[in-house]
């Protein structure tokens, strides 16, 4: 990669001390003005490889769009930059009395990255504050949302290659940069048609996190009492040190498994579901990530793309709705690279629970016929004897010739 002073002084502003192999070739891709795609793990450095060329165009009076899908997300990271003393600023449904100074200041060439969601980039607010002032670059973090989440509750993510084109100048169309950690090869060919991207180039590292143990158990014919217990053993084993996250599949569990856990581990626990007021959940989330809380009992409405470095475990008290949200769920833990572990509780009942969730959904046939496909698969994994972890990267698209000899099955298999 071109290192120049400029170069040079975004790393430090980032307090990079040394870029890793895999975000070189990345990062010159976006500031060759190149679509570019970034497959990933948790904890690969992703966020670094849109930042520095943020940061490097911004000496030239040109901002970075940064699209998120929480709000938590978004505030975690602008935070850390601006304690960094990096103009970052957000715009989304909880500063709305902000908008218009940030706005005036992105116009003055103060603000070098904002973030936002989908939501807000669709607003006529969003387009007249940046008519004569287009973003160099649109990053989409956390990309496989815009399959995921467009296709299912939030159509704005499926509106954003509209968007995009519409920040478009006759001399430059804005370079688009998607990350994600879960997207196989026709996931990602599908995001960058739906992101309007030209012939991106694509950098997919191994999607392997070698310091997460998978385990599994299951509970099939147990009550909900003894799963609870298990649950309880699986957390004093694991989760004694650093924190954890619990995964339910519904509001009614979240709130089963936060009462339960409060009276074993009392001021200790926050939850976090879709139900909750967004202020209170917010306000859960946030009390985690900054550590003030030990234990999160959450549905899928948390965890993407949270920053937090010493959870040990991830726990999941019923089975996931797809591998792809299993992976993303898992991968919370360990972003530190110590030891960490992720044990799937999951039964029969399990499956007829999630299969009532997507029935009910209201989607359209050809995509709750895909989302049950995926919940099938996930059942075929946690029902199989094979290694767990070839089972979970080949259904990512990455195929592995070789065990990892530390999950339940590769112990069985060994015993």
């Amino acid at each position: 990669m071109r290192t120049s002073s400029i170069t040079q002084k975004a790393q430090a502003q980032l307090g990079i001390k040394k870029l890793r192999k895999h975000q070189i070739k990345p990062i010159q891709s976006i500031l060759d003005g190149y679509d570019t795609m970034v497959i990933a793990p948790t904890s690969a450095g992703k966020s670094a490889i849109y930042q520095l060329p943020a940061l490097v165009m911004a000496e030239q009076g040109k901002w970075t769009l940064v699209i998120e899908p929480t709000l938590s997300l978004i505030s975690d990271q602008v935070q850390k930059l601006q304690d960094k003393g990096i103009n970052a600023a957000y715009v989304t449904s909880r500063n709305k009395e902000e908008h218009r100074a940030i706005y005036h200041r992105l116009n003055l060439n103060t603000i070098s990255i904002l973030y936002t969601t989908p939501e807000q980039v669709a607003t006529v607010a969003f387009q007249l504050a940046t008519w004569y002032n287009k973003p160099w670059l649109v990053v989409i973090d956390e990309a496989h949302c815009v399959l995921d989440w467009g296709t299912t509750f939030r159509p704005s993510y499926l509106e954003l290659k509209e968007s995009i084109a519409w920040m478009a100048l006759p001399d430059h169309h804005p370079v688009i940069a998607a990350f994600t950690a879960t997207a196989p090869p026709d996931h990602r060919r599908e995001i960058a048609k739906l992101l309007g991207m030209k012939k991106p180039n694509r950098f997919v590292m191994s999607l392997y996190r070698k310091n997460i143990t998978l385990l599994k158990e299951d509970c099939s014919g147990l009550k909900v009492k003894q799963r609870l217990k298990r649950m309880r053993h699986f957390i004093r084993k694991y989760g004694q040190e650093g924190r954890v996250v619990v995964y339910c599949s519904s509001r009614k569990y979240t709130d089963l498994v936060a009462n339960y856990l409060s009276e074993m581990f009392p001021h200790e626990i926050v939850k976090c579901h879709a139900y909750m007021e967004p202020d209170k959940r917010e306000q859960h989330e946030l009390r985690f990530i900054r550590g003030d809380k030990r234990i999160m009992v959450a549905t899928t409405a948390f965890g993407m793309g949270v920053d937090v470095s010493d959870i040990r475990l991830v726990l999941h008290f019923n089975l996931p709705l797809s591998v792809i949200d299993y992976y993303q769920q898992i991968g919370r833990a360990g972003r530190d690279g110590n030891p960490a572990h992720a044990v799937l509780l999951y039964a029969k009942e399990d499956l007829d629970l999630n299969r009532h969730i997507l029935d009910h959904g209201g989607y359209a046939p050809k995509l709750e016929k895909w989302l049950h496909c995926r919940l099938d698969e996930m059942a075929n994994v946690a029902a199989s004897d094979s290694c767990m972890v070839r089972q979970v990267l080949g259904a990512l698209g990455e195929e592995s010739s070789t065990n990892c000899n530390r999950c339940t099955n590769c112990q069985r298999a060994r015993r």
